[in-house]
């Protein structure tokens, strides 16, 4: 059988300092969504918790 290729959780980010959309990946300990503005490479973090926010979409900056 194939491998299945796993969904990784995200949160799609609207960087308002570049006004460009990408998504931040849920940290391999689970605790934290994280990534950077691909333009600029201003940093996001957003903490993960058990019965969070229903909302996958979010503005930064």
């Amino acid at each position: 059988m194939p491998h299945e290729k796993q969904k990784r959780p995200y949160l799609g980010v609207l960087f308002k300092c570049c006004h460009v959309y990408s998504r931040i990946y849920l940290n391999a300990a689970g605790t934290a969504f994280f990534g950077f503005c691909p333009k600029c490479g201003a940093r996001i973090e957003v903490k993960a918790r058990k019965g969070g926010s229903k909302s996958r979409f979010w503005t930064a900056g």
